[in-house]
């Protein structure tokens, strides 16, 4: 009940963010107009453009499963997919994510250690790729949007630099075990001393266990070149569908004339640039960030309503399909336990 409830107020939050955004926009008598004007069969396209990008993130963790686990569950990788994008939507730095993907990994039999060296490895992939592309589009529109407003540049610079960060960060912790083994150990002793724990000796010999699966996974995925590979394709797949979508908004609205590659480009960098906001979702400075980037490509009257469009395709949507999964997933377990075959 707790966490339903920091759930609403995070969107409503977000509401009142959009909404304050709208109110200061001097351009809102324009609203009502636009959206009626709106293209359906391109809206459609944003849609499907989000789908692919959940479909992807199901194909690359059965993938990494399969890999490591040896077992093949697509639909059952896609369900976690789908809960951890609504667990990342709902908590600080989205950082909720990993945990609950883990934990329910662990419900279909995949050891916690492999569960996570699969996400950190797979997240380590998407931060490389996001990387790559947007070095691409520092050379291809870095002057563009620096002649246009200094400040949006630079934030996604200082994006770029904490998404490489953390990338050498986390490959550095991922591949020192004695270094993870003295940090679980550290935190396991201060956790017995404040007397939250019992056991501290039969909790290490229990999480050594994960630890150890942790790493197995891990030297199994870094011999594994074609491996790497293609998870590095496919997650480049996932992140052009869903770098897209504001490519398809703008159509939708009845523009043309920009070519895709440059909205694809910009909103690489917008992406790094509130990746670093440590409010759920990026609320506030997604927002704010979109209309800054997009003002090159969106007349003023319908930025905000670009943005409207934007927002629900990629974020309340998440949280919705995510809420229907979780509610799902739990009356199937309760139906599993009162009628078992």
């Amino acid at each position: 009940m707790k966490k339903k409830k920091w759930t609403l107020l995070y969107i409503v939050l977000n509401i009142l963010i959009i909404t304050l955004i709208g109110v200061l926009d001097p351009e809102i008598k324009d609203v009502g107009r636009l959206f009626h004007a709106v293209r359906i069969n391109w809206i459609v396209a944003g849609v499907a453009s989000m789908v692919l990008f959940w479909l992807m993130d199901g194909v690359i963790l059965s993938y990494g499963v399969k890999v490591i686990c040896n077992t093949k569950t697509f639909w059952s990788c896609l369900r976690v997919s789908l809960i951890g994008q609504y667990y990342n939507a709902v908590t600080p730095f989205a950082s909720g994510g990993q945990p609950a993907q883990v934990y329910y990994m662990s419900k279909l039999g995949v050891p916690g250690g492999s569960a996570s060296s699969i996400l950190i490895i797979k997240f380590l992939i998407y931060q490389v790729v996001l990387s790559v592309y947007s070095v691409a589009a520092f050379v291809w529109k870095g002057i563009d949007i620096y002649n246009h407003n200094p400040w949006v540049f630079w934030f996604s610079v200082f994006g770029f630099v904490i998404n490489a960060g953390a990338v050498f960060l986390l490959l550095g912790l991922s591949f020192n075990k004695g270094f993870v083994e003295k940090l679980v150990f550290k935190t396991i002793d201060i956790l017995g001393i404040i007397r939250l724990i019992k056991d501290p000796d039969a909790i290490k010999t229990k999480l050594m266990s994960h630890v150890d699966d942790f790493h197995r996974g891990i030297r199994l995925m870094q011999g594994n070149v074609k491996a790497m590979l293609i998870m590095c394709l496919m997650t480049g797949i996932q992140l052009i569908s869903f770098l897209s979508i504001t490519f398809f908004i703008y159509r939708s609205l009845g523009l043309q004339g920009e070519r895709w590659v440059n909205m694809v480009t910009v909103q690489s960098l917008l992406y790094l640039a509130v990746s670093f906001v440590p409010t759920p979702g990026s609320m506030g400075a997604s927002e704010t960030g979109y209309i800054a980037f997009f003002k090159l490509f969106f007349p003023g009257n319908m930025i905000f309503v670009s943005m409207l469009i934007w927002r629900t395709i990629t974020y309340y949507l998440n949280i919705i399909v995510g809420i229907i999964i979780i509610l799902f997933d739990g009356v199937r377990q309760i139906i599993s336990h009162d009628f078992p075959n």
